[in-house]
């Protein structure tokens, strides 16, 4: 029998796929079995404008639904990371972009399963591995986009001590979440899953935050560019801290 280096190859790459198709659902299987429970979706409806945000947030891009996850996904979106790291512009521009293409609003589905496992009280657990990927299978097989950012909006954390789009609404600028203007949107936004930015004490930190999801609302064209150079000149306009809120250092 002859060598053949090219046929050789072909037969790992078709065996490594086949390994990877059978063990990634075994996996997922695993992880329903050991779930306490799976994540049902909130009914309450996100405004239209927060909800564009979120998933500029999300760098969803201009994909209308989800895409289920599958053994070569969940294998190709490995590197994604999470929310709070969206905001630094090499990662974004490379690894968070292709991510992306593969799979959009990945990093969201992520985020929420994480959520929902806390939850749960198995984030500390030899389970998680198991648990996250079923998790987001579900998610991403049976649920809308819309059913996402609803659930998003009604269960995320957004900055220090909000869970909530609506508490975060209050607490930030003093109005309900279908009150806000587009500016104040993208601002809320951009706080989900992030608690490293004060925008009382560091308003032009929260500033360039909020700018990086006006940025991708306008790449995913559900705001033109004067609705853009609008909101990003805006001010902040915060209400006054809560009562719990830490004095600024300096």
């Amino acid at each position: 029998m002859r060598f053949d280096p090219r046929r050789i190859l072909v037969g790992l790459v078709v065996a490594g796929v086949a390994g990877a198709a059978l063990f990634l659902p075994a996996i997922s299987l695993v992880g329903t079995l050991l779930a306490p429970s799976q994540p049902v979706p909130a009914t309450t409806p996100a405004p239209p404008r927060l909800a564009d945000a979120l998933w500029a947030r999300a760098n969803g891009g201009r994909a209308t639904q989800l895409q289920p996850l599958n053994p070569f996904t969940i294998a190709a979106t490995a590197g994604c990371h999470v929310f709070a790291e969206l905001e630094e512009p090499e990662r974004r521009e490379t690894e968070h972009d292709e991510c992306m293409k593969l799979l959009p609003g990945v990093q969201a589905v992520g985020y929420l399963s994480t959520v929902h496992m806390r939850g749960e009280g198995v984030w500390q657990d030899p389970r998680v591995p198991f648990v996250q990927i079923a998790t987001m299978s579900r998610i991403t097989s049976t649920w809308t986009k819309a059913q996402l950012l609803d659930t998003l909006a009604s269960r995320g954390e957004f900055g220090s001590g909000f869970i909530g789009a609506e508490a975060a609404s209050a607490g930030y600028f003093g109005r309900r979440v279908d009150q806000l203007n587009l500016a104040q949107a993208a601002m809320v936004a951009a706080f989900i899953g992030d608690e490293r930015v004060d925008p009382w004490c560091d308003p032009a930190a929260a500033a360039n935050l909020r700018r990086g999801v006006l940025e991708r609302m306008l790449e995913d064209g559900v705001i033109d560019e004067a609705a853009y150079q609008s909101a990003n000149a805006t001010e902040l306009g915060l209400a006054a801290p809560p009562a719990t809120h830490k004095p600024c250092e300096g």
